[in-house]
């Protein structure tokens, strides 16, 4: 069943995707998400992802995890936390915290910066996609099962209607991103791809 999207009212969001996160020699590199990244052709996706968006006038919104220096605003019980500050990653204003140039924002393109899982964590999206007329969310990135899995709840819970592209996202492996697409997820959201996303906005 073919997917239709109300340009007007929608945004896609395109998450984490930091050079720490993504990139082959980030602070990450050894958590798998570059190399599954790599193998599923998420940044070609993504791109052409990105420019229908953009093609179709819809509003594009990337989201950034960073940290000031020393890691204040961290959780540091949960593991994944943990980890950040033991390789001290994706600090404010370095390379790492720097969103990979295959998918690198276009000048004007607003840059939200969370604090923690959800999108919606620490930052003002919601603010940003009120005063933008936003009711439906469409959500790209990595990983599959924190930052895309935390903000399509969260966005629910908010009262959109949220879409998640999931060739446009990747994870820890591919047990892990499927995981999360398969389980909890399609009771919430709507599960498609890039290629009926692409098709929906032409």
């Amino acid at each position: 069943m073919a997917i239709t999207i109300d340009k007007e009212h929608a945004a896609l969001l395109a998450m984490d995707l930091e050079n720490d996160i993504v990139h082959e020699d980030g602070a990450f590199k050894d958590f798998g998400f570059a190399q599954m990244v790599r193998q599923n052709d998420v940044f070609a996706k993504t791109a052409r992802l990105l420019d229908a968006a953009r093609r179709a006038g819809l509003k594009v919104i990337y989201v950034s995890l960073e940290f000031r220096p020393g890691h204040p605003e961290i959780n540091r019980s949960a593991g994944i936390f943990q980890a950040i500050v033991e390789t001290n990653a994706l600090v404010e204003g370095t390379w790492g915290a720097s969103i990979h140039e295959a998918v690198a924002p276009r000048e004007g393109e607003p840059v939200i910066t969370k604090r923690a899982v959800s999108a919606f964590a620490g930052s003002d999206l919601a603010t940003l996609l009120s005063a933008s007329g936003i009711t439906t969310l469409l959500l790209s990135g990595v990983a599959t099962n924190f930052v895309v899995e935390g903000t399509a709840r969260e966005a629910v819970d908010r009262g959109y209607s949220v879409v998640i592209v999931a060739d446009c996202c990747a994870s820890l492996s591919q047990e892990a991103h499927d995981a999360a697409l398969n389980i909890a997820l399609p009771l919430l959201t709507t599960i498609t791809t890039s290629e009926e996303v692409i098709t929906a906005l032409s």
